[in-house]
């Protein structure tokens, strides 16, 4: 299946991401799972998931969930994280996954990126600790463009 294709892919061409140990769990239409385990090289001084840990992981979440939208495509495109924010909305205990999605409609951004032969957009992820509490919710901005 394409997915399996594309998340094969993303494992083996993102070595900080192997550093990490972060495991792209599923890829759907718009849609991605990420996890990390619990590591304490992973950790800050207050021993929880470190912040720069945190953030790799929804940004390869949001790389999944983009490719899984542009998945017919993505080989063709050259894609661009051009800016993120994330908010912390609390410590992050032990093991945490992420769930990336592309909000609103992939068929408007695939047309646009065919007439205008670029696109941007918000993916958006929610970052949970082992206990399943909202640890942080990240929002990438994803460039595509045609491969020159």
């Amino acid at each position: 299946m394409v997915y399996d294709r594309i998340k094969q892919q993303m494992m083996d061409t993102l070595p900080f991401v192997q550093l990490l140990g972060i495991r792209i769990d599923a890829i759907g239409n718009g849609t991605s799972e990420v996890s990390m385990p619990a590591d304490p090289k992973l950790n800050n001084h207050l021993g929880t998931q470190h912040a720069g840990a945190l953030f790799t992981l929804a940004e390869t979440a949001s790389g999944a969930a983009m490719a899984g939208a542009f998945a017919d495509l993505i080989l063709g495109l050259r894609p661009v994280a051009k800016e993120s924010r994330i908010q912390y909305q609390k410590v992050a205990k032990g093991a945490t996954r992420a769930s990336g999605r592309v909000p609103g409609d992939v068929a408007a951004l695939k047309a646009t990126l065919k007439a205008d032969g670029k696109v941007a957009f918000p993916v958006e992820v929610d970052i949970f600790d082992e206990h399943g509490t909202l640890a942080a919710q990240v929002q990438v901005d994803w460039y595509l463009s045609e491969k020159r």
